[in-house]
């Protein structure tokens, strides 16, 4: 008979910019919460509240019984001995790029890691979740917290390396309720792109680590622009460029679309984050793009089993 427990997992924003699948940051507020308790016959879930209640399956098909099977079959263990009911409650917005299928992998797979004592361990836990995801940029983040740069080798194993933040950050988020799955994301990126726009990324990706491990945010700014993937996304999100426009003009460090989308996120000092937020909401509501703006703390700490 297992003890009951409580899995949570931070939300996370992605890129930053330049830093296309490979920075993330830990973000505060939004999370994915299972709470276990014993059950009978198998694993599942018995009730679920919060972002996709009317949508997210609860059968073997929903991703954090998935993640679940996924890592103890990688394990070597036998998941049909997980017996337990799982109460899940999500305030992370499904599609909107705060990583909420990475952290619904992530759950599953703490719940499988701690069902069976701690076999999984955190490696078997990152690899399910790099693996469902396909990179590793949210995982990561939201895995070990703070803020992150992490890439696969040619063997798809994960390499990671912690950002130091030398002063405190906040987000201020503008959260459309206009959804965009990431596979319709990345379907209108470029297959190539111009040597000039690869070394814009390239150097804007090292300036936003040094940055922010050595506290020098009016950088933020210029390192977070983008020409890989912000440019392409507009198209489909026509309302970008000037959201990212009023945040900069209404005090934020640095701004940017958060992973795929549909979020934009916007680094700021505590005493500016608010004043942000209310200059997104204000673009937001003269354009007609309805949503909602919220400031949470960036570089919390990651998941952990309660």
């Amino acid at each position: 008979m297992i003890k009951p427990f409580t899995v949570m997992v931070p939300c996370s924003t992605s890129n930053l910019g330049p830093g296309f699948d490979a920075i993330g940051v830990a973000l505060g507020g939004p999370d994915l919460m299972v709470r276990v308790s014993p059950g009978e016959g198998r694993l599942r879930i018995t009730h679920f509240s919060g972002e996709g209640v009317d949508r997210v399956p609860l059968d073997a098909t929903n991703r954090v019984i998935q993640a679940a099977q996924h890592a103890a079959v990688e394990a070597g263990c036998d998941p049909t001995l997980m017996n337990a009911d799982l109460e899940v409650h999500s305030s992370i917005p499904l599609k909107r790029g705060l990583g909420s299928s990475a952290a619904a992998a992530l759950a599953g797979a703490l719940v499988a890691d701690r069902l069976f004592d701690g076999a999984i361990g955190e490696g078997g836990v990152l690899s399910t979740a790099v693996e469902m995801e396909g990179h590793p940029d949210n995982v990561v983040a939201s895995l070990r917290g703070g803020a992150q740069v992490s890439i696969r080798d040619a063997e798809g194993n994960v390499i990671s390396c912690s950002v130091p933040i030398k002063r405190p950050l906040r987000a201020a988020l503008y959260i459309p309720d206009q959804e965009l799955a990431t596979s319709a994301a990345r379907a209108v990126l470029p297959a190539t792109v111009p040597l000039e726009d690869a070394v814009f990324n390239l150097g804007r990706s090292a300036l936003i680590v040094a940055a922010l491990a050595q506290g020098e945010y009016e950088m933020l700014s210029e390192a977070m622009e983008d020409k890989l993937h912000q440019p392409a996304r507009s198209g489909l999100l026509p309302w970008l460029p000037a959201l990212l426009e009023a945040a900069r003009k209404g005090g934020a460090l640095g701004a940017a679309l958060s992973g795929a989308g549909t979020t934009v996120c916007a680094l700021c000092t505590p005493d500016k984050a608010r004043d942000v937020a209310t200059a997104m909401m204000a673009a937001a509501t003269s354009l007609g793009v309805g949503g909602r703006s919220e400031v949470v703390e960036a570089a919390v700490p990651g998941a952990r089993v309660v």
